[in-house]
């Protein structure tokens, strides 16, 4: 507020010694006391208001700027979760091409159609052991 020094309150004093006069100064000290005391009461109040809404201020900044960078992580994890799900497809698409091409190369390449393989009544080769009952001698 205002700095007030000694020499300055006592010239006060003695004006309002002259003034009000020795009977009466008592009950107005008390009083300019009391006012004095509001004063300092209701300034303290609005300072401690205005800081309150300040620190609310700061935190309503704050949590303005936390709800940005949520909404920035939500778009990079979207569009992390499309490049993931465009790069299966991709993969997908590969893979199935490949299974396709090499499907393409276990087929015969003749236009004829493939012979069925010779069967045992035919005199095909029978693989396995063969048992030649003939005498050697």
């Amino acid at each position: 507020m205002f700095d007030a020094g000694f020499s300055e309150l006592l010239l006060i004093f003695v004006i309002a010694l002259i003034v009000i006069g020795p009977e009466r100064l008592p009950g107005v000290a008390r009083k300019v006391g009391y006012w004095v005391g509001k004063a300092r009461s209701y300034f303290n109040s609005v300072r401690s208001d205005i800081e309150r809404e300040l620190r609310a201020d700061e935190l309503r900044q704050m949590l303005a700027k936390q709800e940005q960078e949520i909404r920035e992580l939500k778009d990079m994890m979207r569009e992390t979760t499309q490049d993931l799900q465009q790069e299966a497809k991709e993969a997908t698409q590969e893979a199935e091409y490949l299974v396709k091409a090499i499907g393409d190369e276990t087929k015969p390449v003749s236009s004829e159609p493939a012979s069925p393989p010779p069967s045992a009544s035919e005199g095909a080769p029978v693989s396995g052991p063969v048992n030649d009952k003939r005498d050697p001698s």
